[in-house]
């Protein structure tokens, strides 16, 4: 009986060691564990919406179309479910399925001073908030290698920073709002006021751009707040020169190119300091906060309706671009559709296999809701040689 309450402390505190310590940059802890307890809410949330609408997909015969080989027979692979009209749509149970092992292991390279992610199971489900978190670090490090060979290439280019909005909107009508503003988008870059003809030669004022889509969520009213935000390459002197567009001007272009019938609220700001990152990360951000919808004071049936609208209206949908001269370099960067980046490697931080010489596997434990080390492998002097040059 005596030794009981040391014992107990023995494996509190051997559970403490072997839990999940990583630091940024910063010092600062990534939470690993917090993206991972959202990640299983959210599957909970995906499997309650496909239990509800098993009704409505048997009624439209939603079922698996199979992918064609090149001889043109049917594969054993799924290309997704369709209904019997032929239009795509989300196969909410298998996302929940994904989303619940998503990031259940992680390995990491022992650097000494910090760990560093070599290994990991995303799921890529759009919405989930683990893989959400590792595309904002992606898109974070691809734009601001475009914008550093940007800003050495093309000395007499500034950037401006641009925010598109439009009215909050409903659940059920998210889908056609969005469709709108991606229209209006194209209309918006390619519109006569942006690409003015002089005599007879076409320009361009905005040389290169990188938008991305963001959607707030209001609980108080139950409604959708997307907008865009962008980064523009500008001639250096636009503010000073004819080109130059007043906040108000730009507010009735996009107007028109949205086909609005209100004045929206645009937000247009120069970039001051150059290599300053904090305009990228306000475009690499987030496309919707996971915590506002995944709050406890929401229903579950609220929820459903908040992903279910989100998911429907996200699918398929290129929530990030490039155009201009930023497109040129992302593609000579062999900058891949943040869908099919790499989510393990989100910086250039390359792994110095001479300092570490130590794997840690860590696995997500469901008893303790957290990530504890399952095992820790010391390399050989082989193995670090085989790991470097591989």
């Amino acid at each position: 009986m005596l030794l009981r309450p040391y014992y107990n402390m023995s494996m509190k505190k051997c559970q403490e060691e072997n839990i999940l310590k990583d630091l940024d940059n910063k010092k600062k802890p990534r939470d690993w564990k917090g993206k991972k307890l959202s990640s299983l809410e959210l599957s909970r949330v995906y499997r309650n919406i496909a239990d509800k609408i098993k009704p409505e997909y048997e009624k439209r015969g939603v079922h698996i179309r199979m992918r064609k080989s090149k001889t043109g027979e049917k594969s054993n692979i799924s290309a997704g479910l369709y209904d019997n009209a032929g239009k795509r749509v989300v196969n909410y149970e298998k996302r929940a399925e994904n989303m619940r092992f998503c990031g259940s292991f992680l390995e990491f390279a022992d650097m000494q001073d910090k760990l560093k992610l070599i290994k990991a199971n995303f799921c890529r489900v759009p919405l989930c908030p683990m893989c959400q978190w590792r595309k904002t670090l992606r898109v974070f490090f691809d734009t601001s290698k475009v914008i550093d060979i940007v800003e050495k290439r093309h000395k007499n280019l500034k950037h401006i920073f641009l925010t598109l909005t439009v009215k909050n909107c409903t659940l059920d009508n998210l889908n056609k709002v969005l469709d709108d503003i991606f229209k209006g988008w194209d209309n918006f870059m390619h519109s006569k006021t942006l690409n003015p003809e002089v005599k007879k030669v076409r320009q361009h004022i905005v040389k290169g751009w990188f938008r991305a889509l963001e959607i707030e969520y209001n609980s108080e009213t139950n409604e959708f707040h997307p907008h865009f935000h962008a980064i523009l390459n500008v001639d250096k002197n636009y503010f000073k020169g004819t080109d130059y567009l007043k906040t108000k001007e730009w507010v009735q272009l996009w107007r028109k190119s949205a086909r609005l019938d209100y004045d929206p609220i645009c937000d247009i700001r120069r970039v001051k300091n150059k290599g300053n990152r904090k305009d990228i990360a306000e475009v690499a951000k987030y496309t919707y906060k996971d915590a506002s919808i995944l709050n406890k004071t929401l229903s579950d049936d609220k929820k459903d309706g908040i992903v279910k609208s989100l998911s429907c209206a996200l699918h398929q949908r290129r929530l990030y671009a490039y155009g201009g001269v930023m497109k040129e370099i992302a593609a000579e960067l062999k900058i891949k559709d943040i869908d099919n980046a790499d989510l393990i490697k989100v910086d250039d931080g390359k792994i110095d296999y001479a300092l570490a010489k130590m794997i840690l596997t860590y696995r997500w434990n469901m008893g303790l809701s957290n990530y504890i080390l399952d095992k820790k492998i010391t390399l050989t002097e082989n193995q670090v040689n085989e790991n470097e040059n591989s």
